[in-house]
This record gives structure tokens, sequence and C-alpha cells, in this order.
């Protein structure tokens, strides 16, 4: 049987930074996740309360402090960063670089081509950390994070900007995956639950706090808002205080066939609400600017302040998400996340601004709840060895959803006459399907 050796430096370090100060309200509603016994899991430990076992049988929780709690959910905190922080920067990118062919598009794409990368990287970084480890791939990544990241602070030319935004994907690919991975080697059942919930609480939460950042620091230079990606090296010491190192010992030969333990139904049902649900969510970004200028609201602060509360409002779900967790199952979860999608999507299809904030409120804690679901169903039908790379496939899930919203966006047009209602419609009816085999399976349990 493979055996997880899990090793600290300074275990108990309790020290946090204080630009994680903001987290310790996040951090109190997790003290339960805290425990006090600093013992180690090595070779030859059986699985107990303390140190419970995943699908195989191999022990791979140890007791986690507030401090491996914090570093994992500054890591959250940086995947968030990978268009928001340079949005205002985009009309003084191009007009610097105005003498470049295709200057404004180009500084678009910049903007998006991080996703891009994520969404092809992001599985084969994901089966490096099952390889290397979550800690090592995170501590490197979140260097070149800030690498990659601030050299918009200095690059002379728009190729140079457009390579370090393509590396910035790479890292933040690593460090996804790597954080996801880590919540499902060190926690387990309910503790794992309030940590994905509080990763997105965190992500959603740091995407609002650096787009703020961002924009008040553009009005100053557009080259500004690149250094809040420095802001990766302060979790360089956390990741290598808090965060162990975990050695996989090659496996016995008396191990059985098929003990993989990958539900592949329960993967599959995670990948396609992940992917379909971004498909429909990331219509509201895309769309919104144009949506709410069709109504006469022209003030670009409007829809900053409907995607806020979007984004408010998926933060405030996910630090619900583990108490919604115990009373629902993961699929009645989903569910109910694709009709809040359908609501929000439908209150703001007419021009009142007042309801299309209502509309933003619904439909961004539809995020809160669908994407921890997602991870924590990954995590919890896949072995420990293998969370890297099916982590990845969640991020690539997600980030292909994006790009295929734009499309979906137009088809809705087409075929409903407006995007908010066609998305609307295919929301509700991707629940009332989910709905339906809930029925279809109750049924057949209660037949048998």
């Amino acid at each position: 049987m493979e055996v997880i050796e899990l090793h600290y430096r300074c275990p108990q370090i309790e020290t946090v930074s204080p630009r994680f100060a903001a987290y310790r309200v996040i951090v109190s509603h997790l003290t339960q996740i805290s425990m006090n016994d600093h013992s180690h899991v090595g070779q030859g430990h059986v699985a107990s309360e303390d140190f419970p076992a995943d699908r195989s049988g191999k022990p791979t929780s140890t007791p986690q402090g507030t401090g491996t709690l914090v570093a994992l959910l500054g890591a959250s905190c940086l995947t968030a960063m990978a268009a928001t922080a340079i949005t205002p920067s985009l009309p003084g990118m191009a007009e610097t670089f105005a003498d470049t062919p295709n200057a404004q598009f180009l500084a678009q794409i910049g903007l998006t081509l991080p996703a891009l990368v994520i969404a092809v990287a992001a599985a084969p970084v994901g089966a490096i950390v099952d390889r290397i480890g979550a800690r090592t791939v995170l501590v490197f990544c979140a260097a070149l994070f800030a690498l990659a990241g601030s050299a918009g602070l200095y690059a002379l030319n728009l190729p140079v900007l457009l390579a370090s935004r393509a590396v910035l994907g790479l890292a933040i690919a690593g460090i996804s995956t790597g954080a996801l991975a880590l919540v499902g080697g060190l926690y387990q059942d309910d503790k794992r639950h309030h940590v994905v919930g509080l990763q997105g609480a965190a992500s959603s939460f740091g995407g609002m706090m650096f787009l703020m950042l961002g924009g008040l620091v553009a009005a100053t230079s557009w080259r500004l808002p690149f250094a809040t990606y420095l802001l990766s090296l302060p979790l360089l010491p956390l990741f290598l205080l808090f965060l162990p190192r975990a050695v996989h010992k090659q496996p016995v030969a008396d191990k059985p066939a098929g003990a993989e333990g990958v539900e592949w139904a329960q993967v599959t049902m995670a990948y396609t609400s992940a992917f379909v649900g971004m498909i429909l969510f990331y219509v509201i970004p895309v769309q919104l600017p144009f949506h709410l200028a069709h109504h006469g609201f022209i003030d670009p602060a409007l829809t900053g302040y409907a995607l806020s509360l979007c984004t408010l409002c998926g933060g405030i779900s996910a630090t619900l998400y583990s108490r919604i967790h115990r009373r629902m199952t993961p699929l009645s979860i989903i569910t109910v996340a694709f009709i809040l999608i359908g609501i929000g999507q439908l209150l703001a299809v007419g021009g009142n601004y007042g309801a299309i904030l209502a509309g933003m409120a619904v439909a961004g804690a539809s995020t809160g709840l669908l994407l921890p679901t997602v991870n924590g169903l990954v995590l919890a039908s896949t072995p420990v060895s293998k969370h890297g790379r099916f982590s990845g496939g969640v991020a690539s899930a997600l980030f292909i959803g994006q790009f295929v919203a734009p499309v979906s966006a137009s088809v809705a047009a087409s075929v409903a006459g407006t995007v908010f209602l066609g998305t609307s419609i295919a929301a509700v009816a991707v629940a009332l399907v989910l709905l339906l085999g809930q029925f279809r399976a109750k049924r057949g349990q209660n037949s048998a």
C-alpha cells in the first residue's frame, strides 16, 4: 500500500503576515479545522480519526493549523488575478503601444491570454504536481507569478508583454492545481468542504479587491497595476513554513487491480457541470457592459458596481457552502446553482438597473455553490496520489467554458432575441434535466 509521508518545517509557528489580517474573520469560522496535536504520519501508521484515510485506505491528513489555512487561502486569492488586476490598464496599454499594428486588439488578448494557457496547461501541470509535490510547484509558481505578472512594469514592447502574460497563465495553472491538491490531501470530509468553500470565497473577494486596487493605481499610470502581482512574494515564506512536502512511496505488489479509486461518473459530472456552468455564467461579464449601454446606462462605473456585487455574493455564498453541503447532496447543490444562474439572468433581461443589480446578486451566488461543489466532488472521487491531475482538469473545464461563453452569447441572442433571456432558459433547462435525473434515480432505488 502506498504511504504518504508529510514533513513540516516549523509546524508550530502560527504567525500570520499582516497582509492576511482580512482573512482572520473567515478563519475564525474554521477553529475546528485547526488541531492541537502535532504528531506526524510515518510509514506503518494506520488511518484513524485524527489521520483519516482516503478511498484506498491510505493515511493522508495531519493536524493543520491556521498558518496552513492562510497559506492555502492566499494561493486561492492569487488565482483571481489572472485578468482583474490589469483590466483598468487596457486603454493606456493600447495607447502606449499604438505604433504596434492592432494594438487595441492585442491589449485585449493580453487580458485573456493567461486564461487560454491555463485551459491548455492545467491538466499537464497537475500531473507534475502529483509527481514532484504540490508545495514545490506552489513555491516555484508563486515566484514565477511575481516575475511574469510584474513584467508590465518594464516591458518595452507589446510582444514581450504578451509573452509574459502567457507565462503568467502557466504560473496560475500551477498555483490553482497545487492549492486544490493540497486541500485534498490535508483535509477530509466536513473539514475539506469548509476549506474548499473558503477557497471560493478567497478567490471571489481577492478578485474584487485586485480589481479595485488596479483601478486606483491605474489613474496614476497604466503600468502600476502590474505591481500588484508582486503580492505573491509575501506568500513564499508561508508556503515554505506551513505547507507540507508530500512524498509518495512506491506501491507494493499486492495492490488490487482497479484500486486507483477513481469514480469516473462523479468526475465526469463535476467536469461537465464546471464547463456548462462557466459557459452560462461567464456571459455576464462578457455581455453586461453592452446590455447596460443598450438600456442607456453608459457610465462604466455602473458596470463595475454590478460586477462587484456579483462577485461579492459569490464570496458570501461560498463561505456558507460547508453548511449547505451538510444538508444537500452535491447533485442537488449543482441543480440549485443552475437555477440561480437562470433566475439571475432572467431578472437582468429588462432595462431596470435595480432589477439588474438583483439579478447579478442572485447569479453571483451560484458560483459560490457550484465551484466548491465541483472541487469537493473531484477530490472525494479520486485518490490523493492523482489529485493534481484531476484538479487540473477542473481548471481546464472552467477556463475552456470561459472561452466558449462569447459564442454561447451569440447563439442565445439569435435563438431567444436577447442574450440573458436565452442563457436563462438554457440554465433552467439544465436544472430541469438534473432534477429529472435525481427523480429517476430515487424512483429506481425505491423500486429496487
